[in-house]
């Protein structure tokens, strides 16, 4: 019996612990799959929330369209595959330098290189160059050519040792650091100190001693601007110096026979080493920031295969310091109001544009200009000091006869016709850019009333087709009247024209068309002239105002809307730098030095606690009214919200989907039933959630669209295998400056289509770009993503882009609107929140906001659509829609109110006056905690460009009467956006938009399924032994 029992109790031991084996095992089963299921659950919804923000990453729509028409392409590509598309956009951008690059310095005839050159290429910079830009301005440049492949190519060969030395020997510890995203902090200087350089690489050079290739280097980008302080990153460092000085003594010792410098920058370099050429440089070209195949054109021009022909945009000069603006460019910090106080934290810095229209050229040629005449308290002022290259210059390896300038009046159009005849007279063929300038004049009438005039502004350009030696052609140039009447904020507060002698002058470049304008008014070289100008290049047009006219623009060209002032809340009541008086207007640093030490790179101010030279913050007290307009949200919308009577409509069942809206005007009545559909939900996702594109919105059948930056191109964002967050596209063209170098409307078109045809490869619909800010000082962050000092040229080339964009059914937002100039404290970091700054209203119209609305006002593009006959037919038609549907607003304040929050600025000028229908977003809202949406909808802008929960901030108040009434308008811009692009391709009348399962969902799904069938089976079994112990327990009793 013993023996039996303890038989028993052995079996009965051995099934429990094999049953809490089993059952254990269950126990972690059932545990791994709640927490996979906690994940994965909230993870699902969260993929179904911001699918669209997923998508930006991972690619994907998550919409299937049903009914689709397959023959329903309303936008196509003009590329049968990705393939071909990229081999254009690599020729293209070829083209691109080629016609961009600028040939500033030709010292008897040192270019072109024998094609069969041995070359030494010098600086850390040569085997790293600069491609692109950082942030928005980031490119891929994995597959680019080097400078070496790009000359061995032509059939120059490139030292092999110096070259090693700088990629792999001891000279590689010294490269520049990899662009990143946003920057926090200026770049710096990157060159190997001459004591690194070993015997044999030193040796190495007179083997390929044909030519010493120079590349200096400088790369800027979103988030911060250039350090100018203590250290001046657009001038040489001392390593650079002592490189050069090194490579000219090997130039007097006869081991090299030339020099040349590549200036691989979009920031205007500092070149005061050109100026008594110290280094015994022979010859410098532009090329700035190549982009992945332009390098290649750079090598061809070095080697006389290609003529250069590009034409500077900015004014270079031996000191950056002197433009006017450095002076404001430093932000001031504010401090406690004067009864005592903190600061909001919602803006601690502003900036004064105190130099009014005085950027670029309009400065230096304007001061020029009364020096020689005696006029405005020029000072003693030695252009011949400061400019050392103006603005439209460039060389050529030929050369050309210009004559026969003819002007003629239209009245039809308000236009004047220029046009001249362009003679090769060289021995190689090549392109020419003419450029036609006006010079308004300067009246008492000005003076009296804060009105400037710079001595003259581009008007139009043109460049020849490709001439032979002894070939000639006739060009033809148009200047706009409009163009010629300025802005009186003080008086008329409108447009005018003032009467007197307008100068139309041709040029090489602006100070070239200045002497001729002089010449013209009897000035010479004996008046302080540089060289003496040319009167067959000017003729005289006086208007038939006897007195100033304040009529004929006073209506917008388009609207006919009535121009006044909007900016007044801007303006500060500062004094602006004045023609009439520059050495009494000269700018000054507002505020006063304070005893924080700056970390941005500010000028040089004071000494720390060492003695040593040091660059401090300034700082100022802020009252107690200017502190409050800091803290509120006010969008300055005039509007009583009480009086708002909209009866508030959601849901309504009117059958109508966003495909039926293609085609239909803006103010079509159609709009209103399709909006009567949406929810409270679609208000709240559309105008928080718009970043990288919009969601699908199921109760207007909207799909989901993508957009993407950057200024040269489509970017992919990722993840890589280390967890870095890279950028990656098919396609990175030259940088936008090199675009606006080439003075080609047709290659700045072509720039756009590429653009838009690789969208289709990309799924992209919308491009956060062209950006048309301006080149207001040397050391702005993104002048590499802006195109010029000129607003006309920024607007023009930029306008071209979008419709070249456009014509493949893309959208593009133009940015950054508007004031944004600068990037230090813009608003994204930590504590900061958006610079205010303060500039006068006629410096605004005729400088800032010029690119923005010539943009607006572009040409339009045509669109296929399918029209509703109204009898249940349906036909092919056509329309025009305008090439730019899409505005991004800026970090900056205007005054005390944020940009994209701005009433006056949004609606006042963008929409009323310029009659602008389209998207408005924010620029990133992710990080812009101060940019409200409740302000940004009442000041007519449509969507924060977020893709996180947290960014959002707002909540749509369904029942709010102004919540709706702006937000309603806020979808109807975004939806005529989306309507009238390619995201519409394949859709018919009817067609509607389903939710789809991207694979890594029905991953998730599958998971989930698993996961609640096995804790199901759990449950199950924990029940069955459950009663199955119950049972037990009852038998034993």
């Amino acid at each position: 019996m013993d023996d039996l029992k303890m038989q028993k109790q052995t079996l009965k031991k051995a099934y429990k612990k094999t049953k809490r084996k089993h059952i254990t095992l269950w126990k972690i089963l059932a545990i791994v799959c709640a927490v996979v299921m906690i994940v994965s659950i909230p993870l699902t919804f969260i993929l179904q929330k911001f699918d669209n923000t997923v998508a930006a990453f991972v690619g994907g729509t998550f919409w299937n369209l049903q009914n689709e028409d397959p023959n329903a392409q309303y936008f196509t590509s003009d590329f049968d595959s990705a393939e071909e598309m990229v081999n254009y956009g690599l020729a293209l951008t070829q083209q691109v330098e080629a016609e961009g690059a600028a040939l500033l310095m030709n010292n008897n005839n040192a270019l072109p290189l024998a094609a069969d050159a041995k070359v030494s290429t010098f600086s850390s910079s040569s085997v790293n160059l600069v491609y692109g830009g950082t942030g928005s301005g980031n490119i891929d440049a994995s597959t680019a050519d080097t400078l070496r492949t790009a000359l061995e190519k032509v059939g120059v060969t490139v030292n092999p040792t110096l070259w090693d030395f700088y990629t792999v020997g001891a000279g590689k510890d010294y490269a520049r650091s990899k662009s990143g995203t946003v920057a926090t902090a200026s770049e710096v200087t990157a060159e190997v100190p001459w004591n690194v350089y070993t015997d044999e690489v030193k040796n190495s050079v007179a083997q390929y001693g044909d030519a010493a290739i120079v590349t200096l280097s400088r790369v800027g980008g979103e988030g911060a601007d250039l350090s100018y302080g203590e250290v001046n990153y657009l001038a040489l460092d001392d390593n650079e110096k002592e490189m050069l000085q090194n490579v000219a003594e090997m130039k007097k010792n006869g081991i090299v026979k030339k020099t040349i410098v590549l200036i691989n920058s979009a920031n205007a370099l500092q070149v005061d080493f050109l100026k008594n050429n110290e280094y015994d440089i022979d010859a410098a070209l532009w090329i700035g920031d190549v982009g992945i195949s332009g390098i290649n054109a750079v090598a061809e021009i070095l080697t006389g295969k290609v003529n250069p022909s590009g034409s500077l945009v900015d004014t270079y000069c031996y000191d950056n310091f002197s433009a006017p603006a450095m002076w404001n460019f430093t932000p001031t910090t504010y401090e406690g109001y004067v009864e005592g106080g903190d600061v909001s934290a919602k803006a601690k810095s502003y900036m004064i544009y105190q130099e009014g229209i005085y950027v670029g050229y309009k400065y230096y040629e304007t001061r020029y200009e009364d020096f020689v005449t005696g006029n405005g308290n020029a000072g003693d002022y030695a252009y011949g000091d400061i400019v050392a290259y103006p603005f439209g210059y460039g060389m050529s390896y030929t050369s050309y006869d210009i004559s026969d300038m003819n002007v003629n009046y239209n009245a039809a159009d308000d236009t004047y016709t220029v046009t001249v005849k362009v003679t090769n007279t060289g021995d190689m063929a090549g392109k020419k850019t003419v450029q036609v300038y006006v010079q308004s004049p300067y009246t008492d009438y000005d003076k009296q009333n804060g009105i400037e005039k710079s001595a003259l502004q581009l008007m139009d350009y043109e460049k020849t087709n490709t001439l032979q030696p002894g070939e000639s052609q006739t060009i033809t140039m148009n200047v706009d009247m409009s163009l010629l009447a300025s802005y009186d904020s003080q008086n008329a507060k409108t447009f005018i024209v003032d009467p007197g002698d307008y100068y139309f002058a041709i040029g090489s470049d602006a100070h070239d068309a200045l002497n001729n304008i002089l010449a013209a008014q009897g000035k010479t070289t004996a008046d302080g002239m540089t060289a003496d100008g040319d009167t067959a290049f000017v003729a005289t047009y006086t208007p038939a105002n006897g007195t100033v006219d304040t009529t004929t623009y006073k209506l917008d060209t388009t609207t006919g809307v009535e121009i006044t002032n909007q900016l007044d809340h801007a303006n500060g009541g500062l004094q602006y730098l004045s023609r009439s008086d520059w050495t009494g207007t000269w700018p000054t640093v507002d505020g006063e030095v304070s005893d924080q030490i700056s970390t941005w790179g500010n000028p040089i101010n004071g000494t720390d606690a060492s003695g040593k030279a040091a660059s401090y913050t300034y700082r100022k007290t802020i009252s107690k009214e200017d502190l409050a307009k800091l803290d509120s949200f006010d969008s300055l919308n005039p509007t009583d919200f009480s009086a708002l009577t909209d009866e508030i409509v959601y849901g309504k069942d009117n059958g109508l989907g966003l495909i039926d809206m293609r085609g239909l005007d803006y103010d079509d009545e159609k709009w209103d039933e399709l909006l009567d559909q949406l929810t409270p939900s679609d208000y709240q996702t559309l105008i928080t959630q718009s970043g990288y594109g919009t969601t699908a919105i199921k109760s207007v059948d909207k799909p989901s669209t993508t957009d993407r930056d950057a200024a040269t191109g489509l970017v992919n964002y990722g993840v890589d295998a280390s967890g870095n967050f890279y950028f990656k596209g098919n396609i990175t063209h030259c940088g936008v400056i090199v675009l606006a170098q080439t003075y080609n409307d047709d290659l700045a078109y072509h720039y756009g289509e590429n653009i838009g045809d690789e969208s289709y490869y990309l799924d992209v619909d919308g491009w956060y770009a062209p950006a048309v800010n301006m080149h207001r000082t040397a050391f702005s962050g993104r002048n590499s993503e802006y195109y010029s000092e000129d607003p006309f040229v920024g607007g023009h080339i930029a306008s071209l882009e979008c419709k070249g964009v456009a014509s493949r059914g893309m959208y593009v937002f133009v940015k950054h609107y508007a004031i944004n100039d600068q990037e230090d404290h813009r608003g994204d970091r930590e504590g900061q929140y958006s610079i205010a700054t303060f500039l006068n209203e006629q410096a605004a119209r005729e400088i800032y906001l010029k690119p923005f609305e010539m943009c607006v006002k572009a040409d339009t593009v045509e669109m296929n659509y399918v029209k509703d006959n109204g009898d249940g037919t349906y036909s092919n038609a056509t329309t025009e829609i305008p090439s730019v549907t899409g505005v991004m607003t800026s970090f900056n304040r205007v005054g005390y109110t944020w940009a994209g929050g701005n009433y006056n600025l949004v609606t006042g000028l963008l929409r009323n006056e310029w009659g602008f229908h389209g998207f408005i977003i924010t620029d990133n809202a992710n990080t812009g905690v101060f940019m409200d949406a409740g302000q940004m909808i009442q000041a007519g802008a449509d969507g924060k460009l977020t893709n996180l929960p947290s960014g959002a901030r707002y909540t749509f108040n369904k029942d709010d009467v102004s919540d709706y009434h702006y937000g309603r308008e806020a979808i109807h811009n975004i939806l005529y956006t989306v309507a009238n692009s390619k995201v519409m391709n394949g859709g018919m009348p009817g067609s509607r938009y389903l939710a789809k399962v991207e694979p890594y969902q029905k991953v998730i799904y599958a998971v989930d399924g698993i996961c609640g069938s096995l804790i199901a089976v759990l449950v199950i079994l924990t029940i069955f032994r459950f009663r199955k112990k119950k049972e037990n327990n009852i038998e034993n009793a």
